[in-house]
């Protein structure tokens, strides 16, 4: 991997030819100061060779071109000027990856997403070195590794002020799914309570009938006016032909005629007086 240190002098030293070189001759295009320029950033899987859309991109300009007399150099700017680290000790990528965990709170930045094409464009920069930050990465895919790009590039003797990143970005690597976690054995669930035995009634139902025992040899109940009910009828029988259950206003009727009774009753009177009279009439005739 080339160094950030043979790239920036490439360009230093060429600006520096340019300020110099006053024959027509050697009039190559000198830098422009106050032009600005653009980065094209274009992701393609490492493998399949495929656009990567998705994701975000995060701008930061690092340094800044400064002109002393006839002399151009990168001065740190943006809030990395105490990094830690001069420009040109470290590989490009290693700066990279260095100024990337320098990054200040207050440093200023310009974030876009990456389009489905796999395509994130900044555009209108300023002549200066920048640090470009994938924040959030395509689905199912690592984040880039963080890279630096100038404005403006040389190719072939001449000064490009929109550049493609695409020989510097490399690829993106696919992410590899993690394994789904082991479902947690569920708890033994607890044993249930032995429900309590239900408490006997300590009186009897008043409405429950009475079967027939020792106490209460027929099976009755009282009803509403104190009478008994006879909850078993005995069954016709020599003593109970009729099959039936006494109540309590009285005995049952059983088909016997009151007529006789009256005329026995003169009859004897009759008889009795009778009696008498002829007893008194005995007793005058003894005298």
């Amino acid at each position: 991997m080339k160094s950030i240190r043979k790239r920036l002098a490439a360009v230093l030293a060429a600006l520096t030819l340019l300020v110099w070189c006053a024959a027509p001759a050697f009039a190559l295009e000198v830098v422009d100061l106050s032009r600005t320029g653009s980065i094209k950033v274009s992701l393609y899987d490492s493998e399949t060779s495929e656009a990567v859309g998705g994701g975000t991109l995060t701008l930061y300009r690092v340094a800044k071109v400064q002109k002393d007399n006839a002399n151009l150099s990168f001065v740190y700017t943006n809030g990395f000027e105490d990094c830690g680290v001069e420009l040109g000790d470290l590989s490009e990528g290693e700066l990279a990856g260095w100024l990337a965990e320098k990054i200040a709170a207050t440093a200023e930045s310009t974030t876009v997403e990456i389009s489905d094409l796999g395509v994130a464009e900044f555009g209108d920069l300023e002549v200066g070195l920048y640090l470009v930050v994938q924040t959030t990465a395509a689905e199912n895919y690592n984040v880039i590794s963080p890279f630096l790009v100038s404005v403006p590039i040389q190719e072939n003797g001449s000064y490009v002020y929109d550049v493609d990143a695409l020989p510097k970005v490399g690829t993106a690597a696919k992410k590899t799914p993690e394994p789904p976690d082991k479902p947690d054995t569920p708890d033994t669930p607890d044993t249930p309570d032995t429900p309590d035995t239900p408490d006997k009634p300590e009186e009897e139902n008043p409405n429950t009938p009475a079967a027939p025992g020792p106490d209460n040899p027929d099976g009755w109940v009282l009803g509403a006016h104190g009478e008994k009910i006879y909850l078993n009828p005995e069954a016709p029988s020599p003593d109970n032909p009729n099959g039936y259950v006494m109540g309590a206003h009285g005995l049952p009727q059983t088909g016997q005629l009151n007529w006789p009774i009256p005329v026995l009753a003169v009859t004897g009177v009759v008889l009795v007086a009778a009696g008498i009279k002829i007893k008194k009439g005995t007793r005058k005739d003894e005298k």
